[in-house]
């Protein structure tokens, strides 16, 4: 059985040794093909095309980039070159009418007469400054981000016309132009030196009530009571000015207590 075994794996290699050798001449054909195709694509790219490329007159792309308009155009008519159209773009890089980008690009080897393609700086990008006098700090950030700008420096002042934290002053005045991005510094109003905020009250009692009043440099004024079932007596349930208003120091807030 093994001599049998032996007998065909003998044949097998045969076969297959035989069926190799007649492929062999196909294979080389095969590598001769690939080798041809390969030597080619090299002869093209490093010798037949730059020689078509050059067999007219050439010129290297200079770098326009950062030169004035004009400067750019003379340069390119030395080079017997043209001008075809000319871009223009915001920049906060390069001043206005200074080149800011060019095709073909520098340093590529083109033919003569060829027209050139240029985008020139317009500068920072301008924006309006708005007004923002008496309005809310808190407001003035949301407008002024809106349009690319940002508060600057801020500075406080008592104010007897302007509410608390509202614009009492700007610079650069509204109405002004100014680049993009710009800050904008501000006066802002810490309220009159005359006038003070009404406290909360109700729910307090009223020694605690009169006690906050005077603190806050205002005066109990006419009480009132009524009767409740729901709050202890002497609890403060209404005051006659809203908890956050602006009065006058020394103003009477008129109380309603429960008796």
């Amino acid at each position: 059985m093994l001599d049998f075994s032996n007998f065909v794996v003998h044949y097998f290699l045969i076969f297959v040794g035989e069926r190799i050798k007649g492929l062999l001449p196909y294979f080389y054909v095969l590598i001769g093909f690939f080798a041809i195709l390969i030597i080619s694509i090299i002869v093209l790219d490093k010798i037949v095309f730059p020689l078509l490329i050059h067999s007219g007159d050439t010129v290297k792309m200079p770098n326009l980039i950062g030169m004035k308009i004009s400067d750019a155009e003379n340069l390119l008519k030395s080079l017997d070159l043209k001008l075809a159209r000319v871009n223009e773009l915001f920049s906060a890089n390069y001043p206005p009418g200074t080149v800011i980008n060019q095709s073909p690009r520098a340093g590529q080897v083109i033919k003569k007469g060829r027209e050139v393609f240029i985008t020139i700086s317009q500068g920072r990008e301008e924006v309006v400054v708005p007004n923002l006098i008496g309005k809310h700090i808190r407001d003035s950030r949301i407008i002024l981000k809106n349009i690319g700008l940002d508060i600057g420096n801020l500075s406080y002042v008592n104010s007897e016309n302007f509410g608390v934290d509202s614009i009492v002053a700007q610079s650069p005045q509204y109405g002004t132009k100014v680049p993009y991005g710009t800050q904008i510094d501000v006066v802002v109003s810490r309220g009159s030196v005359n006038l003070v905020k009404v406290p909360y009250l109700e729910g307090l009692n009223l020694d605690a009530a009169s006690k906050l009043l005077f603190e806050s440099e205002l005066e109990v004024g006419e009480l009132s009571y009524v009767e409740s079932q729901t709050y202890l007596p002497n609890t403060v349930l209404q005051q006659s000015l809203k908890a956050g208003s602006l009065v006058p120091k020394g103003t009477k807030i008129a109380l309603t207590i429960v008796k």
